[in-house]
């Protein structure tokens, strides 16, 4: 089979996760191409794809807007099949919507839905994670990603529960659509940390970011608060106006702490309170699915 996976990625978490259902994919014996959207992503012909994925992390509840715009300006096609692999820092049912308009463009095009499956990463703006609550999410995204690998060959279609107060909401705190043009005048440099690398201007998505003629780091308004560049500043010198409380700056080296992941530390337990007592139900029933499916065929 021939698999197109589409996605778009703000601090690389997507671009990880899209790459380990290539390898699922591959180790299938499927052929499987990546487009990553940037403001210099062609536009991809996807005619002779016969099963697209599409990834996104969900910002505010929503899609983000690049991944949209790109999205409208694909062709699809009837003989297509489809699935979602989305991500977040948190699991509260709003995110169910973020779907919406990618979900609305492929049911036009008429092709099958094949599930939607909704990951945990770290958040790279708000607070820090615990490195082993970290280590505990990516166990539980290996397993999110056996199971999909699963019902996907087995024709065993998942969908997120939605309904029309959850459009609604999400619809309204689409933040995103307005906050980053306007927060991006606030955004600046600290002058005596920064060092003028250029990283942040090489790694920006949408070529946000440049040197003014007197060699200062400057912000053009064309941000889709993706957080890429304060969030890997090597130098932690970027700040970022209104959500600066918000700020959060380094890697958490995702690549080596999913190697590192089974350690069988537990942060979440049936104790746990607050923001995150959302992820006790959502373990537990990707515990029992995988349980259900790979328990039973032992």
């Amino acid at each position: 089979m021939k698999v197109l996976l589409i996605y778009y990625t703000g601090t690389y978490n997507t671009r990880f996760l899209a790459n380990l259902v290539k390898e699922e994919f591959l180790n299938k014996g499927d052929t499987v191409d990546l487009v990553e959207i940037n403001d210099k992503c062609p536009i991809v012909d996807t005619k002779d794809y016969e099963m697209i994925g599409f990834s996104y992390p969900i910002y505010g509840f929503n899609s983000p807007l690049p991944f949209n715009k790109y999205i409208r300006k694909v062709k699809f096609y009837k003989h297509q099949s489809y699935f979602i692999f989305k991500n977040s820092g948190e699991v509260w049912k709003l995110n169910n919507s973020s779907s919406r308009i990618l979900i609305r463009k492929m049911k036009r095009a008429k092709a099958t839905f094949k599930g939607e499956y909704h990951f945990v990463m770290p958040y790279n703006i708000h607070f820090r994670y615990d490195d082993n609550f970290v280590k505990e999410i990516l166990r539980y995204d290996e397993k999110l990603l056996k199971i999909m690998m699963y019902n996907l060959e087995n024709n065993i279609i998942k969908k997120k529960d939605c309904n029309i107060f959850y459009h609604i909401g999400s619809f309204f705190v689409g933040i995103q659509k307005i906050g980053g043009p306007v927060n991006s005048f606030f955004y600046k440099t600290v002058k005596e940390d920064c060092t003028k690398c250029g990283m942040c201007i090489r790694n920006c998505p949408h070529n946000n970011i440049y040197q003014d003629k007197k060699g200062r780091i400057k912000f053009h308004h064309n941000c889709a608060m993706c957080m890429r560049c304060s969030f890997l500043c090597p130098k932690d010198a970027i700040r970022i106006g209104m959500l600066e409380s918000w700020r959060i700056n380094g890697s958490y080296n995702i690549p080596k702490q999913y190697k590192e992941k089974e350690n069988n530390i537990s942060y979440i337990n049936d104790e746990s309170k607050g923001f995150y007592e959302c992820f006790i139900k959502y373990f537990k029933d990707i515990d029992k699915e995988y349980n259900e499916i790979f328990n039973k065929e032992k």
